[in-house]
């Protein structure tokens, strides 16, 4: 029995619009979308092509042939651009768009002036294994860490379409065929995939969406958006992990309490955004001072936590006052102006000042103050004097 080319590019043409629609629907019912509402756009230009296709025969033959297979590379563009932004390549892509017209000029010669069917066939197995293939080598270079499997799927369904698309362009040079239309199966196969493609690749995408949206979950979870250090909640399940080590007959561990001096009057005369930038500073002198093995949180408002394992005081305290003469020298920049951003901070051991979290903040919390006291820009350990 020969599937009927006509009937399978309406199938693949519902396919695409409902599939776009139900992505489109998707971003907006989220509010915001980082693949899967610009892939819904795609699908719909993709639909559009496809009724030029189906079309053959009713309207003319420059809007079918020309214009209905220009728009089929044209959503293969506008998926490989969503793509390139989720992946944060550069969107615009000239490359793609000058293919695209140069196609529209080669479809209409060879429709309108002289016509013929393999031409057109092997012109349009060339542009889409061309967008194909840079959509999977895009995939393979860009993938994002958190989205590698969904990209790994979606990298082998553009693989499949450049094998595909190149074995049709092949096949028509072989097998010659007068119209895309004839009941040959050469014909149906293209168009099975067609249907093929839109479904698979959505579906990459889709995953590709939620696992991004995974990640966003784990990262505010665990992280302060701010700062993007560790927040109190996630800080103080490592500091528990520690504690359990120690009493396993691990060495010992310090915690350091840091607080940034003057900071409402920094916040008062300077503003909120400027209070964050200064956040944001001492997060990044933090991540900078630190050794690759000590955890950093943000313990709450201009307050951040250091936990040091396998540390003594006497070591803790000259991290501690690495971090706190760094932050002294870097400053912060507001536009062509530069302020001075100090801190204060507090050492505690655990064994020595405390054996849980309350009593090892409590000393570390005591020795800040101490700290405050003493003039502030300075660190002090618990029951000792600043440095």
């Amino acid at each position: 029995m020969e599937l009927d080319p006509r009937t399978l590019i309406v199938a693949s043409l519902l396919s695409a619009v409902l599939l776009g629609m139900i992505s489109i629907a998707f971003a907006k019912m989220r509010g915001t979308s980082r693949i899967i509402g610009a892939w819904g756009n795609a699908m719909l230009v993709l639909a559009a092509g496809l009724l030029g296709l189906a079309l053959r025969g009713v309207i003319p033959d420059w809007i079918s042939i020309a214009a209905g297979n220009t728009a089929i590379v044209a959503a293969m563009v506008l998926a490989l651009r969503s793509l390139r932004v989720f992946l944060g390549s550069a969107p615009r892509d000239l490359t793609g768009w000058t293919l695209t017209g140069a196609l529209l000029l080669f479809l209409l010669a060879f429709s309108l002036v002289w016509p013929n069917n393999v031409a057109r066939t092997v012109a349009m197995s060339v542009a889409l294994a061309t967008m194909s293939l840079r959509a999977a080598l895009l995939l393979r270079r860009k993938a994002r860490p958190e989205c590698r499997l969904s990209c790994r799927f979606s990298e082998v369904v553009f693989w499949i379409v450049v094998a595909m698309v190149l074995a049709r362009g092949v096949g028509i040079l072989l097998v010659p065929s007068e119209s895309m239309l004839a009941l040959e199966p050469l014909n149906a196969a293209t168009f099975l995939f067609y249907a093929a493609f839109i479904t698979a690749g959505t579906l990459g995408v889709m995953w590709m969406e939620i696992e991004s949206l995974q990640a966003d979950l784990v990262q505010a979870a665990h992280f302060d958006s701010l700062t993007g250090l560790y927040n109190r909640g996630t800080f103080l399940a490592e500091f528990e992990r520690e504690v359990s080590r120690c009493v396993r007959g691990g060495p010992a561990f310090s915690l350091a309490i840091f607080d940034l001096d003057h900071f409402k009057l920094l916040n008062d005369q300077y503003g909120h955004p400027a209070g964050d930038r200064v956040l944001q500073a001492c997060a990044a002198v933090l991540r900078a001072s630190i050794r690759k093995y000590d955890v950093v949180g943000r313990y709450g408002g201009e307050e951040f936590a250091l936990l040091m394992p396998q540390t003594g005081k006497e070591t803790a305290l000259r991290v501690a006052e690495r971090v706190r003469r760094e932050l002294e020298a870097r400053g912060v920049s507001l536009g062509a102006k530069r302020i001075e951003v100090t801190m204060s901070g507090g050492v505690a051991s655990y064994g020595v000042d405390g054996l849980d979290w309350d009593g090892l903040l409590t000393a570390a919390d005591n020795a800040l103050y101490a700290a405050k006291h003493a003039g502030r820009n300075r660190i002090c350990a618990a029951g000792a004097a600043a440095v």
